[in-house]
Protein backbone atom coordinates (compact mmCIF):
# COMPACT_ATOMS: atom_id res chain seq x y z
CA UNK A 1 0.00 0.00 0.00
CA UNK A 2 1.13 3.51 -0.76
CA UNK A 3 1.60 5.96 2.11
CA UNK A 4 -0.51 9.11 1.77
CA UNK A 5 -0.11 12.59 3.24
CA UNK A 6 -2.88 15.09 2.46
CA UNK A 7 -2.69 18.66 3.74
CA UNK A 8 -4.07 22.15 3.18
CA UNK A 9 -2.47 24.50 0.65
CA UNK A 10 -3.64 27.99 -0.32
CA UNK A 11 -7.05 28.45 1.33
CA UNK A 12 -8.82 25.17 0.56
CA UNK A 13 -6.71 23.31 -2.01
CA UNK A 14 -5.46 19.84 -1.17
CA UNK A 15 -1.77 19.24 -1.26
CA UNK A 16 -0.99 15.53 -1.47
CA UNK A 17 2.11 13.38 -1.35
CA UNK A 18 2.10 9.66 -2.06
CA UNK A 19 5.04 7.41 -1.24
CA UNK A 20 6.01 3.89 -2.29
CA UNK A 21 7.60 2.66 0.96
CA UNK A 22 9.69 0.01 -0.81
CA UNK A 23 11.41 2.27 -3.34
CA UNK A 24 10.92 5.66 -1.62
CA UNK A 25 9.55 7.07 -4.88
CA UNK A 26 7.29 9.99 -3.94
CA UNK A 27 4.80 11.90 -6.08
CA UNK A 28 3.26 15.29 -5.41
CA UNK A 29 -0.31 15.47 -6.69
CA UNK A 30 -0.57 18.87 -8.38
CA UNK A 31 1.33 21.82 -6.87
CA UNK A 32 -0.90 24.66 -5.73
CA UNK A 33 2.00 26.19 -3.74
CA UNK A 34 5.54 24.87 -4.17
CA UNK A 35 6.79 26.09 -0.80
CA UNK A 36 3.98 24.40 1.10
CA UNK A 37 4.46 21.13 -0.80
CA UNK A 38 8.21 21.18 -0.14
CA UNK A 39 7.61 21.90 3.55
CA UNK A 40 5.24 18.94 3.78
CA UNK A 41 7.81 16.67 2.12
CA UNK A 42 10.51 17.81 4.53
CA UNK A 43 8.19 17.20 7.48
CA UNK A 44 7.60 13.62 6.32
CA UNK A 45 11.22 13.02 5.33
CA UNK A 46 10.18 12.18 1.78
CA UNK A 47 11.99 13.18 -1.42
CA UNK A 48 9.72 14.17 -4.31
CA UNK A 49 10.60 12.26 -7.48
CA UNK A 50 7.43 12.84 -9.52
CA UNK A 51 4.67 15.40 -9.97
CA UNK A 52 1.28 14.15 -11.19
CA UNK A 53 -0.89 16.92 -12.67
CA UNK A 54 -4.62 16.24 -12.75
CA UNK A 55 -5.73 19.30 -14.70
CA UNK A 56 -4.68 22.65 -16.06
CA UNK A 57 -6.36 25.10 -13.69
CA UNK A 58 -3.91 27.59 -12.21
CA UNK A 59 -4.60 26.71 -8.59
CA UNK A 60 -3.33 23.20 -9.35
CA UNK A 61 -0.38 24.04 -11.61
CA UNK A 62 1.02 27.38 -10.47
CA UNK A 63 3.66 25.79 -8.23
CA UNK A 64 4.77 23.04 -10.60
CA UNK A 65 7.70 24.84 -12.24
CA UNK A 66 9.16 25.90 -8.89
CA UNK A 67 8.65 22.44 -7.40
CA UNK A 68 10.31 20.78 -10.39
CA UNK A 69 13.27 23.19 -10.21
CA UNK A 70 13.72 22.48 -6.51
CA UNK A 71 13.49 18.68 -6.74
CA UNK A 72 14.31 17.62 -10.30
CA UNK A 73 11.03 15.71 -10.29
CA UNK A 74 9.55 14.34 -13.50
CA UNK A 75 6.23 15.97 -14.37
CA UNK A 76 3.36 14.31 -16.19
CA UNK A 77 -0.15 15.54 -16.92
CA UNK A 78 -2.70 16.44 -19.60
CA UNK A 79 -1.76 18.25 -22.79
CA UNK A 80 -3.75 21.37 -21.90
CA UNK A 81 -1.60 21.85 -18.78
CA UNK A 82 1.57 22.23 -20.85
CA UNK A 83 1.15 25.99 -21.02
CA UNK A 84 1.32 26.37 -17.25
CA UNK A 85 3.38 23.35 -16.13
CA UNK A 86 6.70 22.07 -17.55
CA UNK A 87 5.53 18.58 -18.54
CA UNK A 88 8.11 15.87 -19.20
CA UNK A 89 5.34 13.54 -20.36
CA UNK A 90 1.92 14.32 -21.78
CA UNK A 91 -0.68 11.80 -20.68
CA UNK A 92 -3.83 10.67 -22.43
CA UNK A 93 -6.68 8.29 -21.72
CA UNK A 94 -5.46 4.69 -21.53
CA UNK A 95 -1.87 5.49 -20.56
CA UNK A 96 -0.25 4.12 -17.41
CA UNK A 97 2.05 5.86 -14.95
CA UNK A 98 4.26 4.12 -12.40
CA UNK A 99 5.33 5.20 -8.95
CA UNK A 100 7.80 2.68 -7.60
CA UNK A 101 5.99 -0.63 -7.69
CA UNK A 102 2.53 0.87 -8.19
CA UNK A 103 0.85 1.54 -11.50
CA UNK A 104 -1.91 4.05 -12.21
CA UNK A 105 -4.28 3.89 -15.15
CA UNK A 106 -4.99 7.25 -16.74
CA UNK A 107 -8.64 8.07 -17.36
CA UNK A 108 -9.82 11.15 -19.22
CA UNK A 109 -12.49 12.63 -16.93
CA UNK A 110 -13.66 15.91 -18.50
CA UNK A 111 -16.50 18.15 -17.37
CA UNK A 112 -14.72 20.36 -14.84
CA UNK A 113 -11.93 21.03 -17.35
CA UNK A 114 -11.35 19.79 -20.90
CA UNK A 115 -8.24 17.74 -20.24
CA UNK A 116 -8.91 16.61 -16.68
CA UNK A 117 -7.33 13.25 -15.82
CA UNK A 118 -7.94 10.74 -13.06
CA UNK A 119 -5.04 8.54 -11.94
CA UNK A 120 -6.57 5.22 -10.81
CA UNK A 121 -4.89 2.22 -9.20
CA UNK A 122 -7.17 -0.58 -8.05
CA UNK A 123 -4.16 -2.61 -6.89
CA UNK A 124 -3.03 0.23 -4.61
CA UNK A 125 -6.65 1.12 -3.76
CA UNK A 126 -6.09 4.76 -4.63
CA UNK A 127 -7.39 7.26 -7.20
CA UNK A 128 -6.33 10.86 -7.70
CA UNK A 129 -9.55 12.57 -8.78
CA UNK A 130 -8.57 16.24 -8.78
CA UNK A 131 -11.67 18.42 -9.04
CA UNK A 132 -14.05 15.78 -10.42
CA UNK A 133 -14.98 14.39 -6.99
CA UNK A 134 -14.87 16.10 -3.60
CA UNK A 135 -15.91 14.69 -0.23
CA UNK A 136 -19.72 14.55 -0.62
CA UNK A 137 -19.54 16.69 -3.76
CA UNK A 138 -18.15 17.28 -7.23
CA UNK A 139 -16.46 20.12 -9.06
CA UNK A 140 -18.15 22.92 -10.92
CA UNK A 141 -19.08 21.99 -14.48
CA UNK A 142 -18.00 23.89 -17.58
CA UNK A 143 -20.88 25.34 -19.63
CA UNK A 144 -22.40 22.68 -21.84
CA UNK A 145 -20.46 19.86 -20.18
CA UNK A 146 -23.01 18.32 -17.79
CA UNK A 147 -23.12 15.12 -19.85
CA UNK A 148 -19.33 14.87 -19.85
CA UNK A 149 -19.15 15.43 -16.11
CA UNK A 150 -21.80 12.80 -15.44
CA UNK A 151 -19.91 10.32 -17.62
CA UNK A 152 -16.72 11.09 -15.70
CA UNK A 153 -18.45 10.52 -12.37
CA UNK A 154 -19.94 7.26 -13.63
CA UNK A 155 -16.45 6.10 -14.55
CA UNK A 156 -15.09 6.91 -11.11
CA UNK A 157 -18.04 5.09 -9.51
CA UNK A 158 -16.96 1.82 -11.17
CA UNK A 159 -13.98 1.64 -8.82
CA UNK A 160 -14.25 -0.77 -5.86
CA UNK A 161 -15.72 0.60 -2.66
CA UNK A 162 -12.42 0.39 -0.75
CA UNK A 163 -10.53 2.60 -3.20
CA UNK A 164 -9.40 5.82 -1.52
CA UNK A 165 -9.93 9.12 -3.35
CA UNK A 166 -7.66 12.14 -3.01
CA UNK A 167 -9.74 15.18 -3.97
CA UNK A 168 -8.46 18.58 -5.02
CA UNK A 169 -10.20 20.75 -2.39
CA UNK A 170 -11.84 20.64 1.02
CA UNK A 171 -15.39 21.95 0.53
CA UNK A 172 -16.66 19.23 2.83
CA UNK A 173 -18.88 21.19 5.20
CA UNK A 174 -20.67 23.05 2.40
CA UNK A 175 -21.07 19.79 0.49
CA UNK A 176 -22.39 17.99 3.58
CA UNK A 177 -24.97 20.69 4.21
CA UNK A 178 -26.16 20.46 0.62
CA UNK A 179 -26.30 16.65 0.80
CA UNK A 180 -28.38 16.88 3.98
CA UNK A 181 -30.79 19.27 2.28
CA UNK A 182 -31.20 16.98 -0.74
CA UNK A 183 -31.12 13.58 1.00
CA UNK A 184 -32.98 14.35 4.23
CA UNK A 185 -33.88 10.80 5.24
CA UNK A 186 -30.37 9.40 4.81
CA UNK A 187 -28.81 8.66 8.24
CA UNK A 188 -25.35 8.25 6.73
CA UNK A 189 -25.54 11.81 5.40
CA UNK A 190 -26.68 13.13 8.77
CA UNK A 191 -23.79 11.40 10.49
CA UNK A 192 -21.28 12.70 7.99
CA UNK A 193 -22.65 16.25 8.32
CA UNK A 194 -22.04 16.03 12.06
CA UNK A 195 -18.51 14.80 11.39
CA UNK A 196 -17.92 17.65 8.92
CA UNK A 197 -19.07 20.21 11.47
CA UNK A 198 -16.73 18.72 14.08
CA UNK A 199 -13.85 18.68 11.59
CA UNK A 200 -14.42 22.35 10.75
CA UNK A 201 -14.46 23.28 14.45
CA UNK A 202 -11.25 21.34 15.02
CA UNK A 203 -9.56 22.83 11.95
CA UNK A 204 -9.12 19.40 10.40
CA UNK A 205 -8.50 19.37 6.66
CA UNK A 206 -10.66 16.78 4.89
CA UNK A 207 -10.01 15.85 1.25
CA UNK A 208 -9.57 12.06 1.53
CA UNK A 209 -12.52 9.69 1.16
CA UNK A 210 -13.47 6.32 -0.33
CA UNK A 211 -15.74 5.19 -3.11
CA UNK A 212 -17.95 3.38 -0.61
CA UNK A 213 -18.37 6.47 1.57
CA UNK A 214 -19.27 8.57 -1.46
CA UNK A 215 -21.80 6.04 -2.72
CA UNK A 216 -23.51 6.26 0.66
CA UNK A 217 -23.48 10.05 1.09
CA UNK A 218 -22.56 11.99 -2.08
CA UNK A 219 -25.75 13.30 -3.73
CA UNK A 220 -24.10 13.33 -7.15
CA UNK A 221 -23.10 9.67 -6.85
CA UNK A 222 -26.67 8.98 -5.74
CA UNK A 223 -28.40 10.71 -8.66
CA UNK A 224 -30.04 7.40 -9.60
CA UNK A 225 -31.79 7.11 -6.22
CA UNK A 226 -35.51 8.04 -6.10
CA UNK A 227 -35.01 10.31 -3.07
CA UNK A 228 -32.59 12.52 -4.98
CA UNK A 229 -34.87 12.69 -8.02
CA UNK A 230 -37.73 13.74 -5.75
CA UNK A 231 -35.55 16.42 -4.17
CA UNK A 232 -35.22 18.21 -7.52
CA UNK A 233 -38.79 17.43 -8.69
CA UNK A 234 -37.63 14.98 -11.34
CA UNK A 235 -39.15 11.68 -10.23
CA UNK A 236 -38.78 9.13 -13.02
CA UNK A 237 -36.07 11.11 -14.85
CA UNK A 238 -32.74 9.62 -15.85
CA UNK A 239 -29.84 9.72 -13.42
CA UNK A 240 -28.00 12.06 -15.78
CA UNK A 241 -30.89 14.54 -15.75
CA UNK A 242 -31.10 14.36 -11.97
CA UNK A 243 -27.35 14.93 -11.71
CA UNK A 244 -27.60 18.07 -13.84
CA UNK A 245 -30.44 19.41 -11.71
CA UNK A 246 -28.55 18.64 -8.51
CA UNK A 247 -25.44 20.38 -9.79
CA UNK A 248 -27.46 23.47 -10.72
CA UNK A 249 -29.07 23.37 -7.28
CA UNK A 250 -25.64 23.21 -5.63
CA UNK A 251 -24.55 26.27 -7.64
CA UNK A 252 -27.41 28.20 -5.99
CA UNK A 253 -27.05 26.68 -2.51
Amino acid sequence: MLDIHVFRTLSDNAGALILDPATKACAAVDAPDAGQVLAAAREKGWTISDIFVTHAHADHTQGVAELKAATGAKVCGPADAAGSAPLDRILKDGDTVSLGGSSFEIWHTPGHSDGHLTFASTASKLALVGDVVFVMGCGRVQPGQMGAMWSSLCGVMTLPDDVRLIAGHDYTLSNARFAAAMDKANPAVAARLAEAEAAKTAGRFWALTTIGEEKATNPFFRAGEPALAEAVNLSGASAGEVFAALREAKNRF
